[in-house]
This record gives structure tokens, C-alpha cells and sequence, in this order.
């Protein structure tokens, strides 16, 4: 069974950035490569606009893949499509997930390999750009297209599911508009459509990665937020309180 069709989008642009684009950092694979890396990076649309956040996002970065008390997901688009989370057995454990990259060019091969390290530093998710995914494994293909129906889409993910869970998918980048990009603008674009296929939706805040639409300035490090948001969606149940 196939899932809605996630587009990303472009913001119109502005006085202060022409091109809007996605940000991604180049990281090692282990994940404490990764969480040094990401803290030294650190220093016309078809879309309507995602409205923008309307609290604070003080939400500390999760250090294991467990809730530390019930709720939801935080700051969520709710104009957003649900998307399925890969089978899991909430037990803390690591969900393994490929992205095949085997049809791509040089280029966005090695920014797949980039978001996939920046996904991987979440306690729940190990997140691997292969060159083809093995049979029976969490999969997701990635292609190039030069270009989509919607002009003003740069990127876009489609999952197909069974039941409650994810069983695959496909991210497609469109590479009329994101060979125009900055290498920091298409990873953005490449970060959140996997987050996309990792079970993320939209959020409201305009900042972030995972809003409907990002540009060039863009930060590609998904936030904290985005982190315990899988934890949300992957984690261990938060443990009854004692008395």
C-alpha cells in the first residue's frame, strides 16, 4: 500500500536569498564522529506556507532511545500527512534503515551518505547510504529526476507501508533545481525528505530542517526537537512512576 506523495517546497524568494535550498554537513560515520562534526556545523511554490512555531523548542537532545515521560511529538505541522514508522519492537533498540544510492551521481551520493550520518546520531535510528539495499531489510531508493510537475518542487518522498508500519519507500530529488543549489542547500533537501522516510512530519517552526519549506540559509542539522521526536515514535515506553 502506497502513502500520500510528501513534496518538499521551496520559500518564494526574498530580498536577503534568492535561491532557496537545504543545508548538510560532511560527517564520519561512527556516531561520535558525527556528533563532533554536527557540533562544529552548528557554529515560486505549490506548497502553502507551514505556520510558524508558537512556543519555545526547549527540548534537550535525547541521549537514549527511551521516554522519559509520555506525550507526543512536539511542534507538528498538523496540516501534515502521518507518516508510518519501520517496524520496531519499542524496546530502545536501534532501527536499522538503508538508502540505496546505487542510480545516483557523485554528487548526491555523497550527500545521502552525509544525511545519513546526521540521522545516525539519534539513539533510535542507524541510518546507512548502501549502494544496494539487501533483500528483506528496511529499504528506502533514492533517484534523480531533472525535474517535477510542480517546478517549485526540489525533493519529495513516497513510502509504502503495510498494516500500521513502513515497509519501503522512494526519495526522488529533482535535480533541475538542486544542481542550481549550494552543496549546503541540497543537503537540506536530501536531510529532510529522509527524515521523511525515518516516520518525521512536518513541523511548524520555520527554522527547522523538517518545516514544509527551507532555503539556503537553512540549517541542515535536524534539532533536538526532531530527535526526541523519534524517540517519541521509536522509544522504549517512559518507565511507571515508583509509590
Amino acid at each position: 500500500m502506497q502513502d500520500p506523495l510528501k513534496l518538499h517546497c521551496r520559500r518564494p524568494p526574498s530580498p536577503s536569498y534568492l535561491s532557496p535550498r537545504r543545508l548538510e554537513p560532511v560527517l564520519n560515520s561512527t556516531k561520535a564522529v558525527s556528533l563532533v562534526a554536527i557540533t562544529l556545523i552548528l557554529a515560486t511554490s505549490a506548497c502553502d506556507a507551514a505556520p510558524a512555531s508558537t512556543g519555545s523548542d526547549a527540548v534537550a537532545h535525547p541521549t537514549q532511545c527511551a521516554l522519559l515521560r509520555g506525550g507526543g511529538q512536539h511542534d507538528v505541522d498538523p496540516e501534515d500527512t502521518p507518516e508510518k514508522p519501520w517496524p520496531h519492537r519499542r524496546d530502545g533498540a536501534e532501527v536499522i534503515v538503508g538508502f540505496e544510492t546505487g542510480g545516483l551521481s557523485g554528487r548526491y551520493e555523497k550527500l545521502v551518505r552525509e544525511a545519513a550520518s546526521i540521522w545516525s546520531v539519534s539513539p533510535c535510528i542507524q541510518a546507512i547510504a548502501v549502494e544496494e539495499c539487501k533483500a528483506g531489510g528496511n529499504c528506502v531508493f533514492v533517484e534523480e529526476r531533472f525535474s517535477a510537475r510542480d517546478r517549485g518542487t526540489d525533493g519529495e518522498f513516497r513510502g509504502r507501508g503495510a498494516g500500521p508500519f513502513r515497509t519501503g519507500g522512494t526519495i526522488t530529488l529533482y535535480t533541475g533545481l538542486l544542481d542550481r543549489s549550494s552543496d549546503n542547500g541540497a543537503l537540506a533537501t536530501v536531510v529532510h525528505e529522509m527524515g521523511h522516510a525515518l516516520g518525521l512530519v512536518h513541523r511548524g517552526n520555520r527554522e527547522t530542517v523538517m518545516n514544509a519549506e527551507t532555503d539556503d540559509k537553512t540549517n541542515a542539522v535536524p534539532d533536538a526537537v526532531d530527535f526526541t521526536n523519534l524517540v517519541v515514535i521509536y522509544g522504549a515506553p517512559a518507565a511507571a512512576p515508583s509509590g
